[in-house]
């Protein structure tokens, strides 16, 4: 559980940060991780499969990627569980309120 700081790659170019953007993590993961490689094969996916740096980059990519969504589902959590709370005590006051003033 992350609240506030990620891992943010700083090292990845922008134009090699412009095509993870371009393409999602899903399908970086996919090409990354598939070992795929045949005729249909397009020049991003060659770049990405066949070159070590870039590897590299895209699992850091990918880190940071996950480091956000951890992030973002963290605070969502947090916001439920205080809503729930805030629910709670409203609901304890309400009935101290029906029990005691109750005549």
């Amino acid at each position: 559980m992350r609240w506030f700081r990620t891992r943010r790659a700083t090292l990845i170019p922008e134009s090699e940060r412009d095509l993870f953007e371009r393409f999602g993590a899903s399908v970086v993961s996919i090409i990354l991780f598939s070992g795929f490689s045949g005729p249909q094969t397009t020049e991003p996916q060659k770049t990405l499969y066949e070159n070590p740096e870039t590897r590299r980059d895209a699992e850091m990519w990918l880190t940071e990627q996950y480091d956000c969504a951890d992030r973002k589902e963290t605070w969502s959590i947090t916001m439920e569980a205080a809503i729930t709370l805030l629910i709670a005590v409203e609901l304890l006051f309400s009935i101290l309120n029906f029990v005691f003033h109750k005549g």
